[in-house]
C-alpha cells in the first residue's frame, strides 16, 4: 500500500461491518433477460436509443459475463452477458445458443460513447470476441478495469490486484454473494432460475457502483454517471 493507513480516507480505515452481518449487495431494479437473437438486437437498439438521448458525452455500464465451468480446463463458450446500464435496469443476454451475434449488438459493445467498467472484463471482451469471431477494438479501449482503477485513485501499488469482493468490502463495506453452487451452475441453460438471474444482474450492478464510488475521489474524470 502507497500511503500509510493515516493518509486513506476515513471510510477506508472504518472497520467494516460485514463480518457480523453479512450485508449482502442485491440488485433491486428490473431485470430484462432476452434468448433469442431478435430479441437481443431488440434489446441492444433500446440500450442505443438510451445512449444517443443522452445529453452526457460519455455513459458508463456495468459489465461481465459467465459461462459454464469445466473440470478439465477447457474454455467454454461465453452463455451470459450482463450490462448494467443504471440502478433501475439489468440486461441479461442469453448467447450460449446463438451462432452469430446481430451487428447491432457488435455496435452496441463498441459504442465510442460507452465505457465498460468491471474487474478484468479485458479478458472478458477477448473471449467474446474468440467466440463470436467480432471485433471487440472499441469496447477494449474504453474499459475501467476497477481494480487498476482503484490503485490510481486510492494511491495504491499499482501491483495490488483486486477481487470484485475485496473492492466491495474495501469501497462499501458490504459484502458479495458468490455462491459456489450458483457461480459454477449451469450458465449455458436459457431458463435461468431466479438465484441465477439475481447473480448475474447483481455482479454487473457491483460493476456500476464501484465506479460510481471511486469516481468521487478521482479528481481527474470528467465523466459524469447517467
Amino acid at each position: 500500500m502507497a500511503n500509510e493507513l493515516q493518509d486513506l480516507p476515513l471510510w477506508m480505515t472504518e472497520k467494516p461491518v460485514i463480518n457480523k452481518t453479512k450485508e449482502f449487495i442485491q440488485f433491486k431494479g428490473q431485470i430484462k433477460q432476452c434468448i433469442y437473437p431478435n430479441m437481443l438486437a431488440s434489446y441492444a437498439e433500446e440500450i442505443l436509443n438510451k445512449i444517443e438521448s443522452s445529453k452526457i458525452h460519455k455513459v458508463v455500464y456495468g459489465f461481465d459475463m459467465e459461462w459454464p465451468v469445466t473440470y478439465n480446463r477447457k474454455s467454454n463458450k461465453t452463455a451470459l452477458i450482463q450490462i448494467c446500464i443504471d440502478h433501475s435496469t439489468c440486461y441479461l443476454f442469453h448467447v450460449y445458443h446463438i451462432i452469430k451475434l446481430p451487428s447491432i449488438f457488435v455496435y452496441l459493445i463498441n459504442h465510442p460513447r460507452v465505457r465498460w467498467s468491471g474487474v478484468c472484463i479485458k479478458n472478458d471482451f477477448l473471449k467474446l470476441g474468440r467466440d463470436f469471431n467480432v471485433d471487440v477494438s472499441g469496447a477494449l479501449s474504453n474499459i475501467i478495469d476497477l481494480g487498476t482503477y482503484t490503485n490510481k485513485v486510492l494511491d495504491f501499488d499499482s501491483s495490488t490486484i483486486w477481487s470484485m469482493a475485496n473492492l466491495v468490502q474495501q469501497l462499501l463495506k458490504k459484502d458479495v454473494n458468490k455462491d459456489g453452487n450458483i457461480r459454477i451452475s449451469s450458465w449455458d441453460n436459457t431458463t435461468l432460475d431466479q438465484n441465477q438471474c439475481m447473480y448475474a444482474a447483481t455482479d454487473a450492478f457491483i460493476s456500476l457502483i464501484l465506479y460510481e464510488r471511486l469516481k468521487k475521489f478521482d479528481k481527474e474524470d470528467e465523466l459524469q454517471i447517467n
